[in-house]
C-alpha cells in the first residue's frame, strides 16, 4: 500500500498541475504592497465546472439521509459578462448553466419508497470573488428546472454559495418550490477549471 501511495500522490499532483489554468493579462494594479490576484487580470471567458452532489431530495426525515446512497453528479459552464471597471480586482460576474442527475425517492409501500433519477439544470447568475488564504468565494441564484417527472414541482428557485481552493470547489444550494413548504439542500464538491492562485 505504501509503495502504491509513493506513485499515486505525485501522479495526482501532476494531473492537477497539468490542468491548472494561468491568468490573463493584468488589467488593474493592486494596492501598494498587495499581490495581484486573478481578479486583477483579464477574466477567463468560459470556465467549465464538474461536480458530484449529495441530496436528501424526497425524504421526509432529514435524519434518514445518511442511510441511503444519494450521490449524483453533473457539469456546468460559467460564461463571463463584464462589470464596470470599478469591480476589477474584486469580483467577476457570470451567466451560469449546468446539467445534473441526482436521486429522489418516490413514496411507496415501504419507506422511503422507490428511488428514481431526476435530471435538472440550474440556469442563473453567479459572482466569484477573492478571500484571504488563497480561497475564492462564489455565490449566485437562479431557476431550478427538472426535465422528468418528480415528486416535487418540476421548477423552483435556488440560491448557492461556496468556496474554491486551487480549482477544487465546495458548494451548497438551497432549492425552494413556490407553493410548497419543502426546501431542498444540495451539497456539491467538484473542480472548476479557473485560473489558480499559487502565491
Amino acid at each position: 500500500m505504501r509503495q502504491q501511495l509513493r506513485y499515486l500522490i505525485p501522479a495526482l499532483v501532476l494531473v492537477v498541475a497539468a490542468n491548472c489554468r494561468s491568468r490573463g493579462p493584468q488589467i488593474k494594479q493592486p494596492r501598494e504592497n498587495l499581490p495581484a490576484t486573478e481578479f486583477h487580470h483579464e477574466p477567463a471567458k468560459v470556465i467549465p465546472w464538474v461536480f458530484f452532489n449529495k441530496t436528501s431530495r424526497g425524504l421526509d426525515r432529514q435524519s434518514d439521509a445518511s442511510f441511503f446512497n444519494q450521490v449524483g453528479g453533473g457539469g456546468g459552464l460559467l460564461i463571463n459578462s463584464g462589470l464596470d471597471s470599478q469591480w476589477n480586482g474584486h469580483k467577476f460576474f457570470y451567466y451560469y448553466i449546468d446539467f445534473d442527475a441526482s436521486p429522489q425517492y418516490n413514496p411507496g409501500k415501504t419507506y422511503p419508497g422507490d428511488r428514481q433519477w431526476v435530471y435538472s439544470s440550474y440556469p442563473g447568475i453567479l459572482f466569484r470573488t477573492y478571500t484571504p488564504f488563497y480561497l475564492k468565494m462564489h455565490f449566485g441564484f437562479g431557476m431550478n428546472l427538472r426535465y422528468n417527472q418528480a415528486v416535487y414541482d418540476r421548477w423552483g428557485v435556488y440560491g448557492q454559495i461556496g468556496a474554491e481552493l486551487w480549482g477544487f470547489t465546495s458548494t451548497v444550494l438551497f432549492i425552494g418550490h413556490p407553493g410548497q413548504l419543502n426546501w431542498e439542500t444540495e451539497y456539491r464538491a467538484g473542480y472548476m477549471w479557473a485560473p489558480v492562485e499559487w502565491k
